[in-house]
């Protein structure tokens, strides 16, 4: 690894433009950029879930992501560039079966709260979601002009895992989320219909 970030300054940006890891210098409200963004806001937020959760499983499991989310932001930044791998959506999908066994059925919509590491891992789901419009959007881009991807040395558009693994991320944040207030002691925060109308706290 060595010197690979021995400057952190470096000016070139400000003038509203970065480089991607292709040497293609792009607007910084760019969708490339927009996608990488919104990948690294999720995976802040999932650091605060680590940070807080007293679950060794959880801790471990969401430290990997971490690690596959800048893997993807790696990847999106070269176009062209495959993004993850079926394996890394393998074992996503094996970690939502192994957290959601012993989870009961709901029998309502859930609202975010209870312990504040379930809270969080509600706000890196919702951030999850949007990571996944912004990177189907980039996709779409991508498969419309060739030139981007054929920049990077790929002659058709490349093999796209990211979309499901952030599809599977969110679902199991929101798993994570209600094994986190379990552990807390805490029951799901339900949704209640009409709950706002009916409390009195709404003026006529």
């Amino acid at each position: 690894m060595g010197h690979r970030l021995s400057r952190i300054v470096t000016r070139t940006g400000d003038q509203g433009q970065t480089g991607l890891g292709s040497g293609l210098r792009v607007d910084k409200d760019s969708p490339p950029i927009e996608t990488l963004g919104a990948i690294d806001e999720l995976n802040s937020w999932i650091g605060v879930l680590v940070a807080l959760s007293s679950s060794q499983a959880t801790r471990e499991v969401f430290t990997l992501v971490q690690h596959d989310l800048f893997d993807l932001g790696a990847q999106i930044s070269v176009p062209g560039t495959p993004l993850l791998s079926r394996a890394h959506l393998s074992r996503i999908e094996a970690a939502f079966e192994q957290a959601n066994a012993g989870l009961g059925m709901l029998e309502e919509f859930i609202l975010p709260g209870g312990a504040p590491s379930s809270a969080f891992a509600h706000v890196a789901r919702t951030v999850c979601r949007r990571a996944e419009r912004r990177l189907f959007s980039l996709a779409q881009i991508e498969h419309s002009v060739p030139e981007l991807y054929e920049a990077g040395g790929a002659a058709s558009p490349p093999e796209n895992f990211g979309l499901s693994y952030l599809n599977r991320l969110s679902d199991l944040l929101f798993i994570v989320a209600r094994l986190e207030n379990r552990a807390d002691g805490r029951p799901d925060v339900l949704w209640e219909r009409g709950k706002s109308l009916n409390s009195g706290g709404v003026a006529a």
